[in-house]
């Protein structure tokens, strides 16, 4: 019979044993989270507009962020008096994001309308897009949600402040327009700003009118505010007629920040109001 000390097991208690086992299934059956699901969704786009009708009042904000970084803004409460810009961070986007959230517009319908039918009202879209490719659209037309006056006021009140705004506002270096037609017509105006005067040049065949002049360069505000009233930006697109006495209408227009613009139009018999602004407003020019 063997003499000495006996050396006695270690036993871990039956609770701890259990406890464990519960944490080593609980960790295999959560689920790991995608770093796409943590991600915080920004915005990339930010559209709302209202107005009535038959008077056309009413305001209309755009917001974009574009490829190369910048913002592009639109503020237009009321033509003329549209102001557009870009700015050099999405700070604007991240601020409207602010006010998307407070006033739950993603709670908003798609689509708003009265219980009756009613004539010469108040219409409003809203849109916006995040940087997860989700959007949010919503609207109506004399019908809204219970929060809409607050959320309408809140965003003229916070554009307010871009109101004023002046660095990288988007201004008219130089604006080119045609309108031709083989019946003679062949109208050519051009306006370039310079360093303290603008030059314009005023070229008319059917009258025998070809002249270039110096003028102000403050008559380029003047022409962006015709342009912008005309809504000139939205004639995009090009349309081609059989009619070989159509009259073809074309634009370029390059702005201080660089960016530019172009359109074309082609019109069987009148041109259309968008493009007589542009032509009413050169012909005082023509001496005449």
């Amino acid at each position: 019979m063997k003499t000495g000390k006996q050396t006695r097991g270690r036993h871990c208690p039956l609770g701890i044993v259990l406890a464990g086992m519960v944490a080593l299934v609980a960790s295999c059956a959560s689920p790991k989270h995608n770093n796409n699901e943590m991600k915080t969704e920004r915005l990339t786009y930010f559209s709302y507009d209202h107005h009535n009708s038959m008077s056309q009042d009413g305001e209309r904000y755009n917001v974009k962020l574009l490829e190369d970084g910048r913002v592009h803004v639109v503020i237009d409460e009321g033509r003329p008096s549209e102001k557009e810009f870009y700015l050099d961070d999405s700070t604007i986007l991240d601020e409207l994001l602010a006010i998307v959230k407070e006033y739950k517009m993603d709670k908003y319908k798609e689509d708003y309308k009265p219980f009756m039918e009613i004539t010469d009202g108040d219409s409003w879209s809203l849109y916006y897009k995040y940087d997860t490719k989700r959007s949010v659209s919503s609207g109506g037309y004399m019908a809204w949600p219970d929060n809409y006056r607050e959320m309408r006021k809140a965003l003229s009140g916070y554009f307010q402040k871009w109101r004023e705004y002046e660095k990288g506002v988007l201004l008219i270096d130089y604006f080119h327009f045609t309108c031709k037609n083989k019946q003679g017509r062949d109208e050519e105006y051009t306006l370039e700003r310079g360093a303290t005067e603008a030059t314009m040049t005023l070229r008319d065949a059917e009258k025998g009118i070809d002249k270039t002049l110096k003028v102000d360069n403050g008559i380029l505000q003047e022409l962006q505010q015709t342009a912008n009233a005309a809504n000139l930006k939205s004639t995009l697109y090009d349309y081609h007629t059989d009619d070989e006495n159509a009259t073809r209408c074309t634009y370029y227009v390059r702005y201080s920040t660089g960016d530019t613009l172009s359109g074309y139009t082609c019109f069987t018999q009148y041109i259309g109001h968008k493009e007589n602004a542009i032509l009413e407003f050169f012909r005082p020019w023509m001496g005449e």
